[in-house]
């Protein structure tokens, strides 16, 4: 919607949720707004007209959810129909031929799976495994909002600097879908890739290292100079040596006394024996 249609569109809410007993305060429609946007005024009256009319949600006050459900449909949808829209462009236009398509999920779902060439030369067998994959990775960046992505993807062809050399124009980009959107894909997207990478030499990075080192180092030192000039706590008085002996504790265990084992001594030898030698017994 353009900046022009902001009254009309407020209008139109306004009326739909007083249908259903409620107000339409200034956060509301600004909420409205800013999440229906990206629609046409049209396609707006035509979803409050459809949530009106339906028998299992049109009992409640629609919501924003609620029209985004109508229009663009469910992450799993759209990731159905991105892939449906991607098959027929792998058919029609090729694996030559560079392409911008109108939702630049599909920009970064397909680079994520090898590139344009490479899922244009899917084999047959592993198309359904492919498609699961798609889908996955099409959800995940509708639901993420905003990503980065390559404004083009392009096909296995020669670079443009080889057409130059020859007199010859850059083969033409193959627009697929809404002209309009795929445009703004264009220019929204990123020249270089959806990841961006960086090369640094190994001095670079050596040198960072040591000068955080170096800043880390200094800071200790400060410190131990800062708690040697700090006066000592006084220390505690050594413990004295001689200690007392231990008192049993009540009910405790105490070592048996040693008793003496008695001896045995042979009788005198003058002494006559009896039928059994003659001992005494001394304790």
């Amino acid at each position: 919607m353009q900046p022009s249609e902001r009254a009309p569109f407020a209008q139109l809410v306004t009326d739909v949720l007083a249908y259903y007993r409620q107000d339409a305060s200034r956060f509301v429609l600004d909420l409205w707004w800013g999440a229906c946007q990206s629609f046409e005024l049209s396609q707006i009256r035509q979803a409050m007209q459809r949530h009106a009319t339906d028998a299992e949600h049109g009992r409640f006050a629609p919501r924003v959810a609620d029209v985004v459900r109508i229009l663009a449909g469910t992450a799993a949808d759209r990731a159905a129909l991105a892939w449906g829209k991607t098959l027929e462009a792998m058919g029609s236009v090729g694996a030559y031929t560079d392409v911008v398509f109108d939702d630049p999920a599909i920009h970064a779902t397909v680079l994520d799976l090898g590139g344009w060439p490479k899922v244009c030369r899917t084999d047959l067998k592993e198309l359904s495994y492919l498609q699961h994959r798609f889908c996955e990775s099409h959800r995940a960046y509708t639901g993420r909002g905003s990503f980065d992505y390559p404004r083009c993807l392009g096909g296995d062809r020669s670079p443009d600097s080889e057409y130059a050399k020859v007199g010859l124009p850059p083969p033409r980009i193959a627009f697929i879908g809404n002209a309009e959107r795929a445009r703004l894909v264009y220019e929204g997207g990123s020249a270089v890739g959806k990841t961006a990478v960086r090369f640094h030499t190994l001095q670079a990075l050596a040198a960072a290292p040591r000068a955080a080192t170096h800043m880390s180092s200094a800071a200790p030192r400060a410190a131990t100079h800062m708690t040697s000039a700090a006066p000592q706590p006084m220390q505690r008085a050594a413990a004295p040596t001689g200690r007392a002996p231990a008192q049993p504790r009540p009910g405790a265990l105490r070592a048996a006394p040693v008793v003496r084992r008695p001896s045995y001594h042979q009788g005198a030898a003058n002494q006559p024996l009896n039928t059994t030698a003659e001992r005494t017994y001394h304790p």
